[in-house]
């Protein structure tokens, strides 16, 4: 019988004692059921629109939001979410510091200081994680999205650097969310703890 490639990827992260998170935006529930099926409980989503559709059927599924955060739309995120890869604002941490919830935060990180994406750049990591502390904000790891043309062992070897002088200064839980279809297994190893993985799965 032939293995899927879900099968393998899945094989090759736990090997590494890893998590493979499933991203399954622009799904639809019929797509996503495969994954429901093999036994994944954890989803990762980029828009609520997907999530609304998935969740109305998906009811005993963990949902990590990792895409950019509209400040507006935060509080409707940490009603319906477990985790939130995408904290990389002040702003954010104000907010979250007034919601009663049990959510868990990654702390995204740009780790080339591309100026396309968000994230804290990599020199004021250690301020801001110290911000989170002052507001009792519960960041459990870091999560960073390469840009396109930088070297991955470059990036995740830094990015590995500053999880472990987190976790050694500060006792952070050092959760390593980075890695997705073309990189994950550089990824891997260096050090993450969960992968992204989307298109790969669906082939």
């Amino acid at each position: 019988m032939e293995v899927s490639n879900l099968e393998l990827i899945n094989l090759k992260v736990v090997s590494y004692g890893a998590k493979l998170l499933p991203v399954v935006k622009k799904r639809t529930n019929e797509e996503i059921k495969f994954l429901y099926e093999f036994g994944f409980r954890e989803f990762g989503e980029n828009r609520l629109s997907d999530f609304n559709i998935h969740k109305t059927f998906y009811k005993d599924v963990d949902y990590h939001f990792i895409a950019p955060i509209q400040s507006r739309k935060l509080k409707e995120i940490l009603k319906n979410f477990k985790y939130i890869h995408t904290i990389s604002r002040k702003k954010e941490i104000d907010i979250l510091e007034k919601q009663d919830t049990n959510c868990n935060y990654f702390i995204q990180v740009n780790i080339d200081n591309d100026p396309k994406k968000n994230g804290v750049p990599k020199n004021e990591v250690f301020n801001f994680y110290e911000y989170c502390i002052e507001k009792k904000i519960n960041a459990v790891g870091l999560m960073t999205i390469p840009d396109i043309n930088s070297e991955p062992e470059t990036v995740f070897s830094e990015m590995r650097q500053i999880n472990e002088k987190l976790m050694m200064d500060y006792g952070f839980k050092g959760e390593l969310s980075m890695g997705m279809s073309n990189d994950y297994e550089i990824a891997l190893d260096y050090g993450a703890t969960i992968v992204r993985i989307g298109s790969k799965l669906f082939k």
